[in-house]
């Protein structure tokens, strides 16, 4: 009999181990973070974070979906005051994740928004303020 329930305990722990996880939104979040670089050891990780940049310096951005991204392309979009500055689109890098990591050049100096879009689908992901100097 004890050996039959040491079965059945592993049995259960191997059936709650490889139960499928479909709540993303425990491990993902919708949010675009700003930084100054990557860190070498984790490049899904930003270094510098932070929302103040130097005026024409490069400005890498984390894109993070609490959804799976399917394979949509990726468009930052910039604003100042209300208005469109500029709108950068990304390639598809992959066909499947929650992570998108590139870079754009800041603006001139002055007071930004920029929004993470997948463009398939127009959906806005997140949204941050930043400035340059």
């Amino acid at each position: 009999m004890k050996n039959y329930a040491g079965i059945i305990f592993a049995i259960l722990l191997l059936a709650i181990g490889c139960e499928k996880d479909d709540s993303p939104s425990d491990t993902f979040s919708n949010s675009l973070t700003l930084g100054t670089g990557l860190n070498p050891s984790n490049l899904f990780e930003l270094t510098g974070e932070g929302t103040s940049f130097p005026a024409g310096s490069l400005i890498y951005f984390r894109l993070e979906s609490k959804e799976d991204m399917a394979g949509s392309p990726v468009r930052i979009n910039i604003k100042a005051a209300g208005s469109d500055i500029d709108n950068i689109d990304y390639p598809v890098l992959q066909e499947y994740g929650h992570i998108y990591l590139s870079s754009f050049t800041a603006p001139v100096p002055g007071n930004y928004t920029a929004t993470g879009i997948l463009t398939t689908g127009n959906k806005t992901i997140a949204t941050i303020t930043f400035i340059t100097q």
